[in-house]
C-alpha cells in the first residue's frame, strides 16, 4: 500500500503525462541560440602566461637532496635495465646463431 509520501510524488507525475499529452498537437518552442560575446585574444595571451606564472608559484619544489635521490634511483634502474635487456638480446642471439645459422 502506498503511503501520501509516495502517492504525492506519483500525482505531479500523472498531471504531468497528461499535459504532455495534450501539448502534442502544438508545435514545440524554439531554442534561443546564446550570444557569442566578441573575443579579445590580446588580453587572453598576457592573462594565459600571467596564470602560468601564477600556478608556478603555487608548485612544492623538491629539495636538493630529494632531486638527488630521485635522480640516483632513475640512473640505477636505467642501469639494471639495460644490464637485463643486454643480456636478453645476448641470449636471442646465441640462441639464433646456433639454431637457424648452423652452430657459428
Amino acid at each position: 500500500m502506498a503511503t501520501k509520501e509516495e502517492a504525492k510524488v506519483l500525482q505531479p507525475a500523472k498531471a504531468k503525462d497528461q499535459a504532455g499529452q495534450d501539448n502534442k498537437s502544438q508545435a514545440p518552442a524554439k531554442a534561443k541560440k546564446p550570444q557569442v560575446q566578441p573575443s579579445q585574444p590580446k588580453k587572453r595571451r598576457f592573462t594565459f602566461f600571467s596564470d602560468i606564472f601564477g600556478e608556478l608559484r603555487k608548485v612544492v619544489w623538491p629539495t636538493r637532496a630529494e632531486t638527488i635521490r630521485l635522480t640516483l634511483i632513475v640512473l640505477g634502474l636505467c642501469i639494471v635495465m639495460g644490464a637485463i635487456l643486454g643480456a636478453v638480446d645476448y641470449g636471442f642471439s646465441e640462441l639464433v646463431a646456433k639454431v637457424f645459422l648452423g652452430g657459428k
